[in-house]
């Protein structure tokens, strides 16, 4: 057979990606097949197998590369902010600016239901849990430590409790206006959650 490059390797993988999501978000995730993303992605089983083991796997491995070019957006935004506040203000700006294209709400959907079927499974669940407490409340907890520190935020606050609550917000947010479609209400929701957060956690000077 000939050699396979690299780059065309990696472009194949990245077309199971998106062509999974694609099946996960019209299908959903328990009624999706690896047989549906095969003939979505016009490809052979034998192939997708060589990739990814399940689809487990390739949904695992498609929600980890969704959180890398998240962090990478918001490291990006973060280089020229040096307070608490100001990361956890642009944070909010951040999510308040997604549009709501039918790419996110898919996104948003198939992610919440795996996080359900998880629920059932205890292998599954620990991943999801260790992912969440490990990358995403471990990420903000810090910035919440860093304004106690630098005497931002009230010294009382627990910073994985607000950590908790912020992403607790965020994904009750995108899972409403995944169904509800409404890009002013959105944006509105998000505007009022900022002010209670950092009503709560800001010291008043």
């Amino acid at each position: 057979m000939p050699k396979v490059s690299d780059d065309y390797k990696e472009k194949k993988r990245e077309s199971l990606l998106e062509s999974a999501l694609i099946c996960f978000g019209e299908k959903g995730y328990h009624s999706t097949t690896m047989d549906d993303i095969v003939a979505y992605s016009k490809t052979s089983k034998g192939l997708i197998y060589n990739y990814f083991k399940s689809k487990e796997e390739l949904y695992l491995t498609l929600m980890q590369e969704k959180t890398v070019q998240t962090f990478e957006k918001i490291n990006a935004r973060f280089q020229k902010l040096n307070s608490a506040k100001d990361k956890l203000k642009e944070l909010f700006q951040m999510y308040s600016e997604i549009s709501l294209t039918e790419e996110w709400r898919n996104m948003i959907r198939v992610h919440m239901e795996f996080w359900i079927n998880s629920a059932r499974h205890e292998n599954l669940q620990k991943i999801m849990i260790d992912r969440y407490k490990d990358q995403y409340r471990i990420f903000l907890s810090e910035i919440i430590e860093q304004g106690k520190i630098a005497g931002e935020f009230k010294d009382t606050i627990d910073p994985v409790t607000i950590s908790s609550l912020f992403w607790a917000y965020i994904d009750g947010i995108c899972l409403h206006y995944s169904v509800v479609e409404d890009d002013d209400i959105y944006k509105e929701q998000f505007k009022a959650t900022e002010e209670m957060i950092m009503n709560y956690i800001l010291i008043n000077k």
